[in-house]
């Protein structure tokens, strides 16, 4: 098997500044071993109820059920920091998973990732013209043990097709959690992400979107919520190189605690895309008097037919906000989650499919106590 690349990127790389990898110095990347029977059916019985009219797949620390295994490439170039662990998912990953939908026809496909050990799952998505996917990716918190998951995901989007991707990334309090994404968007598309990242001592994720075809659309929707001295990064660069291409960028984070919580949207918009609009939105809320958090919106724009605009903010509870709901009579832990809630809750408001949505707000009743029902109070 071919070895990994020689170093990690560090803070002196542009992009990987906020990023904590301290954890992963002295870490071991080769693949866990396949998943037993007996293991398989331990996970299934531990997942949750399926989501009606979508297909589950399950991935036990990166197998494709019923796959082959990934023949690593022979030959490999320079590696940029950016890329580092994407290339790492290549040399190392045991299988891929590629979801194909036909012209003008729609697929619905759930896929569930577990790590128990070191995995490197790669999932790879092509929608020819016309066609639809709604892809929810859920990773789990099922692991008791320290997990390292390096995920790939790509996706090509042809023209007039639509893209819905929903990804749940709610890992174990031990897991180190990377990924990176890769989008291609054709003409007339459009291509909607929905991010929920939870759990896990360290995450990352770096993303490249390209606006390939003209007129095509794009909304990128992402929350992360840390807590105790949990680090959550994240890089995403859109390119924007045809006419008429549109992204609108959506963040909210809450860093408790000793936490971190990082952002950094990198929009370009080349002289070869006139009358492309940008819009971002990057929004922390510390919790925590030793808490952290990083957004950094950047445009870097080489045409003057552009509609751009971008905000970045951090702040803290609002108290008069807090003031009112304690004298609503509801108690001070509960009005400050439910306060939390309504931080986050544009972005969980995009998650379309209703039963998935409802899921995650329960789940995030840990993390935000008492939300759930203050809530439903008011």
């Amino acid at each position: 098997m071919s070895a990994p690349p020689a170093s990690l990127p560090t803070p002196r790389d542009e992009n990987w500044k906020y990023a904590n990898l301290r954890g992963l110095s002295r870490a071991r990347f080769e693949p866990s071993p396949p998943p037993s029977a007996e293991t398989a059916a331990r996970i299934a019985a531990a997942l949750p109820a399926p989501l009606e009219g979508f297909e589950r797949i399950v991935l036990i620390d990166g197998f494709v059920p019923n796959g082959t295994a990934t023949t690593p490439p022979t030959t490999l170039g320079t590696i940029e920091a950016d890329r580092y662990f994407l290339e790492l998912n290549r040399r190392l990953r045991t299988g891929t998973l590629r979801l194909e939908v036909s012209p003008h026809q729609k697929r619905a496909v759930e896929v569930v990732v577990v790590s128990l050990g070191t995995s490197h799952p790669a999932i790879e998505a092509t929608l020819a013209e016309g066609a639809e996917l709604s892809l929810i990716e859920r990773h789990l918190p099922l692991a008791t043990e320290a997990v390292i998951t390096n995920l790939a995901v790509s996706a090509v989007v042809g023209a007039h097709a639509r893209l819905e991707l929903s990804r749940i990334a709610q890992a174990s309090p031990k897991a180190q959690h990377l990924e990176t994404i890769e989008l291609q968007l054709g003409e007339g598309s459009m291509t909607k992400v929905v991010q929920l990242t939870t759990g896990a001592t360290f995450s990352r994720t770096t993303a490249f979107v390209e606006h390939a075809g003209r007129e095509s659309a794009l909304e990128w929707h992402a929350a992360a919520l840390g807590e105790g001295t949990q680090s959550h990064d994240a890089f995403v660069r859109v390119a924007h190189s045809t006419p008429g291409a549109k992204t609108l960028q959506q963040f909210r984070g809450i860093a408790s605690g000793r936490s971190r919580v990082s952002f950094n949207g990198h929009m370009r918009v080349d002289a070869t895309s006139p009358n492309a609009q940008s819009d971002q939105s990057l929004k922390c809320l510390l919790a925590g008097p030793e808490a952290e958090a990083d957004v950094r919106p950047q445009l870097e724009i080489y045409t003057d037919a552009v509609k751009a605009s971008h905000g970045a903010t951090v702040g803290k509870l609002d108290p008069d906000m807090l003031f009112y709901l304690l004298s609503r009579g509801i108690p001070e832990e509960a009005a400050a989650s439910l306060l939390k809630w309504a931080f986050v809750s544009d972005v969980l408001s995009r998650l379309s499919n209703p039963a998935l949505r409802a899921d995650v707000e329960h789940s995030l009743e840990r993390v935000l106590p008492g939300a759930v029902a203050a809530r439903s109070g008011t």
